[in-house]
């Protein structure tokens, strides 16, 4: 019996960031999709792809599928700062400033959480 290799979710984060580096945007829009459909993909994988994603979507002009992207990852919590850097850099390019700062006021607490 043939089986096609899997691809994991990391390399399908690897290739989004790779291509979106090189303004590839429908293969980074492309990836993300492919990525809905693995399953157990960990969940800072999924957060940093859907901002990546969103962000190729404001970059090819669509705000609003960009928009609604970002309205399903930010209704979870975070552990970690990093995964606000990623909220935030997605609604800088999205030219939401007063969300882009809460995600940063999100992070700093984090972080100064982390060093008390």
């Amino acid at each position: 019996m043939d089986r096609e290799p899997q691809i994991s979710g990391h390399a399908l984060l690897k290739a989004m960031r790779e291509a979106f580096s090189v303004s590839q945007l429908d293969s980074a829009v492309a990836a993300h999709e492919q990525l809905g459909t693995l399953a157990k993909v960990p969940r800072h994988v999924r957060l940093e792809a859907a901002c990546l994603a969103a962000r190729a979507f404001v970059a090819q002009k669509d705000r609003s599928r960009a928009r609604a992207l970002l309205k399903e990852v930010t209704a979870e919590r975070y552990s970690k700062p990093i995964h606000y850097d990623f909220l935030a850099h997605a609604f800088l390019d999205l030219r939401n400033y007063e969300e882009a700062a809460r995600m940063c006021h999100q992070a700093h607490e984090l972080r100064a959480a982390r060093d008390d």
